[in-house]
């Protein structure tokens, strides 16, 4: 296993952010560690939270209540940011997470993310949209 520390040359931004959520969705947070750089950070602006450091960014999602499973959606790839769209789930709730991740030497330096509870629309608007 890598150390955390260490830089990984070569490490693509895509393959980093699908091993991240891959390492989610199988509940292996620890494995994830060598993924995300010692200065990581994240911010959560749906609720104004920052996590500093990828031990509480690792401790945080294995603490949190629940079996959720995590499905990519979609991954898109600019520079030195991958943005993924990732459908979570414990089999009750469901919600999509869009993740603007920001990598540098082949690690996860920065995390900006967006959490949405799927449901139904607040009001009838089925003379302009259809469901799917």
């Amino acid at each position: 296993m890598d150390r955390p520390d260490a830089p990984v040359a070569g490490r693509k931004g895509r393959d980093v952010a699908i091993e991240l959520w891959r390492c989610f969705d199988e509940r292996r947070f620890r494995d994830a560690f060598p993924l995300l750089s010692e200065d990581f950070e994240a911010h959560w602006p749906n609720t104004r939270e920052r996590i500093r450091g990828p031990g509480n960014f690792i401790d945080l999602n294995e603490s949190y209540p629940g079996d959720w499973r995590c499905t990519v959606r979609r991954i898109d790839e600019c520079g030195d940011t991958v943005v993924t769209v990732t459908e979570i789930s414990d089999g009750e709730t469901s919600l999509f997470a869009v993740s603007f991740l920001e990598v540098r030497d082949g690690r996860i330096a920065r995390a900006e993310e967006y959490f949405a509870e799927n449901g139904p629309p607040p009001f009838d608007r089925s003379g302009f949209a259809e469901r799917y």
